[in-house]
């Protein structure tokens, strides 16, 4: 009996573990068809991006590194797309790769910060003094478009990508760039 259990586990162990996906380069097109974003498209978009903030890098009024805040990003294509791919990727590729010269804040944490700065002041936590919340200097934000057609079965999809930083004391678009391709394909792929 306990032979049976025995296998009887490893069998479903089996099973589970063999759910016939497989590890893929994210680059490189998993053939499944369709004419919208692919992980390619966000990982090549988001570092032309990043390429092309770090020549125009602005610096804070006072000539220290400017801080960011990332905003919102528009998602105007047809398609169901976790829009924050892009800003996401590349705010960890210019904190990689900008080496001290810029700062992104993070406004999503800020119920947890102003928590754990509650805790210090109230001496339930040590802490290293009392500082304020930084300010940013500039907001990122973007909008991904789409022109689509259909005829038969085929879809033809025009996306452009567009990104820009924005002054948040003069309201000044200090740099802005876009990234635009088509696809053409059969339709009926669904996107998550």
């Amino acid at each position: 009996m306990n032979r049976l259990l025995t296998c009887g586990a490893a069998a479903l162990l089996l099973v589970a573990c063999s759910s016939g996906s497989r590890r893929v380069d994210p680059d490189v097109d998993d053939e499944l068809g369709g004419t919208g974003y692919e992980s390619g498209d966000v990982r090549q978009i988001s570092d032309w991006m990043v390429r092309s903030l770090q020549t125009r890098l602005p610096r804070a009024a006072d000539g220290s590194a400017p801080r960011i805040v990332i905003g919102d990003v528009q998602n105007e294509t047809r398609f169901m797309i976790d829009k924050d791919l892009f800003v996401k990727r590349m705010r960890v590729e210019l904190n990689k790769q900008a080496m001290g010269r810029l700062t992104f804040l993070a406004r999503e944490d800020l119920a947890a910060v102003e928590a754990e700065r509650k805790a210090k002041r109230e001496g339930q936590v040590t802490g290293t003094g009392q500082k304020a919340l930084l300010g940013a200097d500039y907001l990122l934000t973007g909008t991904l478009s789409g022109l689509s057609k259909a005829r038969e079965g085929d879809r033809s999809d025009y996306l452009l990508s567009t990104f820009r930083l924005t002054d948040l004391e003069s309201s000044a678009i200090v740099w802005e760039d876009s990234h635009e391709m088509k696809r053409v394909g059969e339709a009926g792929v669904l996107y998550k």
